[in-house]
Formats: structure tokens, sequence, C-alpha cells
């Protein structure tokens, strides 16, 4: 093995700031400022603590594979422009995100072979087949 080199020592700050002029003191003093702006900006950007519990009080459904299913189906659709954002309302098409979630199932479909009931090897075969067939029609 090769031995690493060794770090260089860390500069003493404290040192510096006692040797900086009154000029470079001041400068010192707006960059603090600035970063308490910057700080109190982003808390304006926070959530409130109502949102937050209103966060928290979402209930989701039960995890399964149909939710799986639908969770990738649900975002190949948005991906593919089929529908609007729900959080902005706007359609945007994003071919590679599509892509992902489309190959996402392709593996799932993959790495499950023999081990899903009927229902749910009908399920997943179905929604790949219509998202890969939406996929080449929004792509032509």
């Amino acid at each position: 093995m090769s031995e690493t080199p060794e770090a260089p020592e860390p500069i003493e700050e404290e040192t510096q700031i006692e040797e900086a002029t009154g000029e470079n003191t001041e400068t010192i003093e707006a960059e603090d400022t600035s970063e308490e702006q910057a700080s109190s900006e982003t808390s304006d950007e926070l959530l409130s603590e109502e949102q937050v519990d209103e966060l928290e009080s979402v209930e989701f459904p039960e995890a399964s594979f149909d939710m799986l299913l639908m969770q990738h189906h649900t975002q190949a659709m948005l991906a593919m422009g089929m529908i609007p954002d729900p959080a902005t309302g706007q359609v945007i098409k994003n071919k590679s995100a599509a892509k992902f979630h489309i190959d996402m199932l392709g593996i799932i479909q993959e790495r499950t072979k023999g081990n899903l009931n009927q229902g749910e090897e009908e399920a997943l075969n179905g929604v790949l087949h219509n998202l890969r067939m939406m996929f080449v029609e929004v792509n032509k």
C-alpha cells in the first residue's frame, strides 16, 4: 500500500483575525451581516408550523405491489406530459424521466418473474405495455 501524504496543518483563523487591520475587520463584519440576511431569507422560505402539521397528518395508503405500479405509472405519465403536474398545473415533458420510470417497471417485471400471482402479473404487464406504447407515440 502507498502512504497517503500528510494533510497540511489547519490555518488558525483566530490568529488571522487578530492580525487583520481595521479595514479587513470591517469587511469581515460586512460578510457576517450578509450571512445573517441570507439565513433570515431562508427562514422565510421554511414551512410554517401549521403547514408542517398538515403535511405530517397526511395519511398514506397501505404499501402494496399495486401502489408501486401506480407510483411509477403516474410518474411516467407526468414525464410524458400526459397529465399536468398537480403542484403547478403545468404540462412538462421529460423524456429521460419517463424512460426511467418505464425502465424501472421493466426491471420489476424481470426480477419478479415467477414470483407474482396472476393478478399482479397481469397488472404489471398491462401497465408496462400501455406505458411503452404511449412512450413510442409521444416521441414520434
